[in-house]
């Protein structure tokens, strides 16, 4: 049996970040294996659906880009949730927004007993990644291998221009560099695209490092559990195109995602005791964290339409422009976010006009609460690997989250009864001022309107050992085991208040640095 020095599981925008760095040390082994398609690391095989930063083709359900996982958003709400499968994973199948965490994220994380996540520390990975075409400075890299870019404003579509000036007629400052330190305001949306492809991580870091003969990409291996002896994981059973396989390392890293990465842990012993014994489950590691403080960011979708309609150019950025600031009373910073799409979902998925129906064929404006106080989780149902897990996302279960995406969504009702927005023509479709004159009118258009979540995080969140919630240290490094770390969006201790994609290129750069430090090792 190959042994390796490091096993990588899954090529997510964490994990195919840390495997192509760990590998730049030619003397180091590394097995990065992914459930889904490595397109054999040719280019002129990536699908027009994973290079295409305009196209949502990837997250159709029943395509090859993607798996569907179905769970509870909220009481008497079902929805199947599509996450990424491929080299990029969910980052190769999203629209290439690239905004970072804001300073006041990073500075909460330290704050939390993990000192080596504060701005001052994350930073320069930030800038180790990128190369910003439109920013330099203390800020900003050059060198990096992610191309990021933003639409120039002599090219914005026409509602972009009209949804700015409005932004800024209500007081919102102009902010045209989102990733300086993430300020509140209203500015054009960093994207991660290189010419016309969507820079993902297994683009921009895999697909020019699979020629190094120390760096192994298996595709179609879904890791199914770790292996231990004892506390130590010694490597993982796969199931590599329906054999299973068993691969052995001196440390395996856990990077499948904030839904892949806790139930792989559960199902190998690791996570609460009493709900593994239940389970018939082998208890590894009693961990309580594993699973729960699942969040993420309630999206609602308001429909628009104007006197004209914003051309879907393949190739181009479709999130334009956002407004990110903070709610009334609140003390995280940027709370809430407008995102305007500039084309229909419809127009994004490549379906034909005449089939696109009200719900999909307009383009809209996308409110999204960005700190969520509610709490969801995420449990095993059984010991079947290939059964997928029980999930509650739990949206809305607190009342300042209704509270804040009530002022969003007002926030957003305001700016089409402006000057800027009336002299396009532009119109709500599905909200109308009845709907929000009172709260619980507010809450009953808010609940129906909520269409979706994308960015789960939190659910093997990083903190101390006396944490009793956190499943590994601020070097992602599992409680209690020796052998085994976790790096992607899961170990985040609470979300980003921006997309979470940039944020979790940057966890694969910090995890990776950490294998060459010894405080870390």
């Amino acid at each position: 049996m190959v042994e390796y020095d490091v096993i990588v599981v899954g090529s997510g925008s964490s994990g195919s970040v840390l495997a192509a760095r760990l590998s730049e040390r030619t003397t180091r082994s590394v097995l990065l294996l992914e459930a889904g398609d490595v397109y054999d690391g040719d280019l002129s095989k990536f699908p027009e659906a994973v290079l295409d930063p305009s196209s949502l083709n990837g997250i159709i359900p029943g395509g090859p880009h993607n798996y569907q996982v179905g769970g509870t958003l909220m009481p008497g709400r079902e929805a199947m949730v599509a996450r990424g499968s491929g080299i990029g994973g969910s980052g190769a199948v999203n629209l290439a927004y690239f905004q970072r965490g804001t300073k006041n994220d990073f500075d909460r994380w330290a704050s939390w007993g993990n000192s080596a996540w504060s701005y001052e520390e994350v930073l320069p990975y930030f800038k180790k990644l990128e190369n910003d075409l439109d920013f330099g400075g203390d800020a900003h890299g050059k060198q990096g291998p992610v191309t990021v870019r933003r639409e120039p404003a002599d090219r914005a579509p026409e509602f972009t221009q009209a949804f700015s000036a409005a932004c800024q007629d209500l007081g919102h400052a102009d902010v045209p560099d989102k990733n300086e330190v993430g300020a509140d305001g209203v500015g054009p949306v960093p994207l991660n695209i290189d010419g016309k492809n969507r820079a993902s991580a297994g683009y921009s870091y895999v697909l020019p490092a699979m020629q190094r003969q120390n760096l192994t990409v298996q595709g179609n291996a879904r890791v199914l559990r770790l292996l231990f002896e004892g506390k130590v994981c010694v490597g993982v059973e796969a199931d590599v195109a329906g054999e299973r396989r068993e691969f052995r390392a001196a440390e395996t890293v856990i990077s499948a995602g904030a839904l892949r990465s806790p139930q792989i842990l559960l199902l190998s012993g690791v996570g609460p005791a009493d709900q593994l014994r239940e389970l018939g489950i082998e208890v590894v590691q009693d961990l309580p964290g594993v699973g729960m403080n699942l969040t993420d960011h309630p999206q609602l979708a308001l429909q628009y339409e104007f006197d004209g309609r914003s051309p879907y150019i393949p190739g181009s950025g479709v999130m334009t422009s956002a407004l990110n600031w903070t709610s009334y009373g609140s003390s995280r910073e940027g709370d809430l976010e407008l995102l305007p799409f500039v084309s229909s979902v419809g127009d994004m998925m490549g379906l034909p006009r005449d089939v696109q129906d009200a719900t999909i064929g307009n383009p809209m404006i996308v409110i999204i609460l960005q700190q969520q106080d509610s709490r969801g989780k995420l449990s095993l149902k059984s010991a079947d690997p290939y059964e997928q897990p029980d999930l509650n996302w739990n949206l809305l279960a607190e009342e300042s989250d209704l509270r804040r995406l009530r002022e969003a969504v007002r926030t957003a009702a305001e700016l089409f009864d402006g000057k800027a927005m009336k002299e396009i023509g532009g119109r709500m479709l599905n909200l109308a001022k009845s709907d929000i004159e009172g709260d619980q009118a507010a809450d009953t258009w808010i609940r129906s309107n909520l269409f979706g979540v994308g960015h789960p995080s939190c659910t093997c969140r990083m903190g101390p050992e006396s944490d009793r919630t956190a499943v590994v240290d601020q070097f992602g490094r599992v409680h209690g085991l020796q052998g085994v770390r976790v790096a992607d969006t899961s170990i985040y201790p609470e979300i980003t208040s921006r997309g979470p994609n940039a944020t979790a290129f940057m966890v694969g750069e910090r995890i990776s640095a950490f294998f060459d430090d010894n405080q870390a090792r």
